[in-house]
């Protein structure tokens, strides 16, 4: 991948692939300081991906370093505030975890918040299906 780093901070950067049309999101390993903090973090976040022109491009979520958490408190404030910020308004969705329960948990939240997106621990097998025609089973 011919990635550029358009925008990095202590929890996430932001990579962008103009060739085959995609931003990748990676998750750092560091923990978000607080409930409140998230706010600011996911504008900044969003900002970026809103320059960018978001349905020219297919999201990679790489979530594999985050830490997990699935605190009912924070699982409300991602659903209804952060991850729409997040995910939406790009073409497809993928979304790279490290571990099967990484991928539960993931459906969960794509049943909750109504955004489709691909779920997978294979990199590779996420990339086909956010430059390809291949559609989420």
């Amino acid at each position: 991948m011919t990635d550029k780093q358009i925008f990095q901070d202590a929890y996430f950067t932001v990579l962008v692939d103009e060739q085959r049309g995609i931003v990748r999101t990676i998750r750092s390993s560091t923990p978000f300081p607080s409930l409140e903090e998230l706010g600011a973090i996911f504008t900044r976040l969003g900002d970026v991906l809103d320059a960018l022109g978001r349905s020219r491009y297919g999201l990679l979520a790489d979530l594999r370093a985050g830490p997990g958490r699935n605190d009912p408190e924070f699982e409300v404030v991602m659903e209804q505030r952060h991850r729409p910020r997040w995910v939406g308004g790009f073409r497809k969705v993928g979304v790279l975890v490290r571990s099967t329960v990484g991928v539960m948990q993931i459906q969960r939240h794509a049943r909750s918040d109504g955004f489709e997106r691909m779920i997978s621990k294979d990199e590779d097998e996420l990339l086909t299906y956010l430059t390809g025609d291949v559609q989420v089973i």
